[in-house]
């Protein structure tokens, strides 16, 4: 791995660095995770839609952590709490939005 050229990316599988050796096809990281330009293309588009729906599931549980809280909160603190979970529903939905239109890599 002395030789290879760094790509300024990250392994879909680990996150680790990921690299190239010069004239070879293959593309993996430091963990050892292999690639070939497609696979890697896949496993990196299936990792964007999976961190994606994680961020939205993280926005949506915004309302019930807020609702299990603020009962021990003062009235201003809570409705200012209900507020963020609002915005952080709105932003929710508009990830939810962007996952509709995701479109895997299709290089043909």
């Amino acid at each position: 791995m002395e030789n290879n050229v760094p790509i300024n990316a990250t392994c879909p599988e680990c996150r680790g660095p990921l690299s190239q050796e010069p004239g070879s096809m293959e593309i993996r990281c430091l963990v050892g995770h292999t690639y070939s330009p497609l696979t890697l293309l896949q496993a990196h588009y299936e990792t964007q839609e999976r961190v994606l729906w994680s961020a939205v599931v993280a926005l949506e549980e915004a309302t019930p952590l807020v609702d299990a809280v603020a009962p021990f909160c003062s009235p201003e603190a809570a409705a200012r709490l209900k507020q963020q979970a609002a915005t952080k529903l709105r932003q929710a939905k508009d990830l939810r939005a962007i996952l509709e239109r995701l479109e895997p890599f299709r290089p043909d």
